[in-house]
């Protein structure tokens, strides 16, 4: 395991930093020269066009559908966004060909080349047994038959997914601009720009952790390389402990490859002279790695180009010296979408320009000029895919529709994993796992959490932890102290100061096969990672049409009541709980913390684990070993029959002190309810407490404005109103900003005092 103890002395001698130099436009030959020279044969070469006039067809299709002018498929109403990539086809084709049929990809809302060229490179790759599997209507036991049927069922799906239909790679959930197929290795297309960049960061960490020998390319714009996220991407890819350039454990650098497909276009903007401030984008690597990332400028508009670029940096990065950074330079011929006409910001004589080096129109001067084809097989070669794409596109618009009665089915999974396979229950320690001692059969909050991720961790070798200062220091407040040296740094590690990335990362590595979990320091950064949260961990179950799983669980502490202030104390669960797909779970006893938190770290949903720093010391009784409380389902912490305080977090403990104070001082019997997870909700519980009680209030450590205790109330009303004799009160934090002070924050924080107080207002 790498010593990482800092032994940098202060020395102060004067120098001059220098850079490494950037390769621009370096590929010399021609197709002609690579057949020669024996380095592709003519039937890859064939492929190549194919799959670049199979993408441009697409394309051009929907322009056509939009005007009514595509022959096979009269009045379709076509909806929704359309981010056309065509002239950027040698892009997609030549990093596809360039790479391994079971390579990783992730794309961008201007992903439907990226998609199409990896499906058909994966379905050339294919054996006889998989094709027939893939296409079961093909009753052939031809190769060639079955690759020709399934790249037809390949037009099918992706225009299938475009039009929104059920036979789509996502069941029409996710459409062009979340398009994916996991079981060839395309982990989505991205509406966010540069959304995609730390999933691809993620999956290349698998990668690296399990020796699996892929690499994953990240497409994405230039837009992208100016964005927080994806910036955090290149230095967490390049840092240190994953580089086999300065790390010392001989596992090789994260294998991804960082393709920016520079179209010169955000949206209207333009990167050159107006948006960024380098002359390439290329240079960005020299900020984060002292290899440069191995970066280079390619000519994107010449397919063989594009290609050997690729060969070379996935060999690279098989052999360890990964990552790479590739800038293509490219040209998008339509606007933003179809409803940008690109006139205010682009001049006719620049597209004209550019078409003039249109990358199919120069493949096919090269392909006859090498003799692979003639004028009449590639003209029968054009026909082949118009033709296919036709038949396709006509089957997909008659299709059916997806059921409306299944509109938010596979918003969650609803495995998980009983079983750990055997080839990752073999777990190594390195050194003993922290012994943590019960005293009376008690353990703290925190040691209970800490024992929970010991024992998973020696379960299933998938299990991976990381954060920021997790790992030698043992996390902000100890929790996790001691893991590092029983697991090792493969598994225990410290992240950078990166909230965003953190998430983001552990989304792609739950993505490709493991089972991360990652912590936030407090629950207040979760807003710095809060796109890669709810845009990409909660949705990537529901827009894959159930194709992709995320096991994944972010620990999130809750540092209210402490004085920190208002950037490290608010309790923003309910603001989570808004985003369907993501779990949110808040234990309030050591016991319920080992049991939800093991329950969460093998269910197969994101889940956020939120724990409160003020409970971190408290004790109760923990079962040992496997112990497990389903999701779910509330615990009645009190039993009364008078009034029902449903509640979560540390607010069961001031739930409690004031059903004691009302039982002493008012001969109030009061049923207090801990809900412990927030979603998925217990109303069931909550409900038989109403209909005894017929009173409620709903107390938590959340601002009142904006509270899921207003959810909780409001699904009272609906489902119990008739049981009720008064009106479900709510008390939570008041409605300003956490207060440093002392006094003010103990005026802010509601306490059993307000809770009894709150509670004689009802009765």
């Amino acid at each position: 395991m790498p010593n990482y103890l800092s032994n940098r002395k202060p020395e102060f001698k004067s120098k001059v930093v220098k850079f490494g130099t950037i390769k621009e436009f370096a590929y010399d030959k021609t197709l002609k020269d690579e057949v020669k020279a024996g380095t592709i044969t003519k039937q890859e070469a064939v492929d190549i066009l194919e799959d670049m006039l199979m993408i441009r067809e697409a394309e051009e299709m929907i322009v056509k559908i939009r005007s009514g002018a595509y022959e096979s498929v009269k009045n379709f109403e076509y909806r929704g966004p359309t981010h056309l990539s065509v002239g950027q086809e040698a892009t997609s084709v030549g990093a596809c060909i360039g790479m391994k049929a079971d390579d990783q990809i992730t794309s961008t809302h201007r992903g439907h080349g990226d998609s199409i060229a990896k499906g058909c490179v994966a379905i050339r790759a294919m054996s006889v047994e998989r094709l027939q599997k893939r296409v079961p209507n093909c009753n052939s036991k031809d190769i060639k038959v079955l690759v020709e049927a399934a790249l037809e069922d390949h037009i099918y799906r992706t225009c299938a997914e475009l039009f929104g239909k059920e036979d789509g790679y996502c069941k029409g959930r996710g459409g062009g601009m979340h398009i994916a197929d996991f079981t060839v290795g395309h982990l989505g297309a991205n509406a966010i720009v540069g959304g995609g960049v730390p999933i691809a960061t993620g999956a290349a960490m698998t990668s690296r952790y399990l020796q699996d020998g892929k690499v994953t390319c990240c497409f994405a714009g230039d837009g992208a390389y100016a964005n927080g996220v994806v910036l955090e991407s290149l230095n967490w890819a390049a840092m240190g402990q994953f580089s086999n350039y300065l790390s010392k454990d001989k596992k090789g650098g994260l294998p991804i490859i960082f393709a920016i497909i520079n179209n010169h276009y955000g949206m209207t903007g333009r990167v050159d002279d107006e948006v960024s401030g380098v002359e390439c984008l290329a240079k960005r690597a020299a900020g984060f790695a002292e290899n440069m990332m191995h970066a280079e400028v390619i000519n994107g508009m010449d397919v063989m180009a594009v290609r050997d670029a690729f060969k070379r940096a996935s060999e690279g990065c098989r052999k360890g010296d990964g990552p790479y950074l590739l800038e293509f330079d490219t040209y998008r011929y339509y606007g933003h979408s179809l409803s940008d006409p690109r006139n205010e910001y682009r001049t006719k004589e620049e597209e004209s320009q550019w078409r003039c080096v249109d990358a199919i129109d120069a493949y096919e001067k090269q392909i006859l000029d090498a003799g692979v084809l003639n004028k009449k097989t590639l003209e029968e070669l054009k026909k082949r895919v118009v033709d296919r794409n036709a038949r396709a596109a006509a089957a997909a618009a008659a299709s059916a529709d997806p059921v409306a009665a299944d509109v938010i089915r596979y918003t969650n999974t609803n495995t998980a994993c009983d079983v750990v396979p055997e080839k990752y229950s073999k777990v190594k320690i390195i050194k003993p796992v922290p012994e943590i001692k019960r005293k009376d059969g008690q353990l703290t909050y925190k040691d209970a959490i800490k024992e929970t991720l010991v024992q998973e961790m020696i379960r299933d070798n998938r299990v991976i932890f990381y954060g920021e200062d997790v790992a030698d220091y043992g996390g902000a407040f100890k929790v996790t102290k001691d893991l590092l040296e029983a697991f090792g740094r493969d598994r225990v590690f410290n992240s950078p100061i990166s909230e965003a990335c953190i998430c983001g990362t552990a989304v792609g590595a739950a993505m490709t096969g493991l089972r991360p979990i990652v912590e936030l320091m407090y629950m207040d950064f979760a807003l710095m990672a809060s796109d890669q949260i709810a845009n990409q961990a909660a949705k990537w179950h529901y827009m894959s049409g159930a194709k992709a799983e995320v096991p994944l669980v972010i620990r999130a502490s809750v540092g209210g009541g402490k004085g920190y202030g208002g950037q490290h104390s608010q309790s923003i669960e309910s603001m989570f709980a808004g985003f369907p797909g993501m779990y949110i779970i808040y234990p309030s006893t050591p016991a319920d913390a080992k049991g939800l938190l093991t329950t969460c770290i093998r269910d197969n949903n994101p889940i956020m684990f939120v724990e409160s720093q003020l409970l971190y010391g408290i004790k109760g009784v923990v079962p040992e070993g496997d112990y497990m409380i389903p999701l779910g389902v509330a615990d009645v912490k009190r039993e009364g029959k008078d009034l029902t305080i449903v509640t979560w977090g540390p607010s069961v403990h001031d739930s409690l002190k004031a059903a004691e104070m009302l039982a002493a001082e008012k001969k109030i019997s009061v049923e207090v309810i801990d809900l412990r997870s927030i979603v998925p909700l217990d109303m069931e519980t909550v409900i038989k407490s109403i209909k005894k009680t017929g009173k409620c209030v709903v107390v938590s450590q959340c601002i009142s404005m904006g509270s899921f205790t207003g959810e909780v109330a409001s699904q009272i009303m609906e489902q119990a109103f008739d049981y009720l004799d008064a009106p479900v009160l709510r008390l939570g934090a008041k409605n300003g900003i956490a207060p440093q002070s002392l006094p003010l924050e103990l005026a802010f924080l509601p306490n059993a005092k307000d809770i009894m107080n709150t509670a004689l207002k009802v009765m």
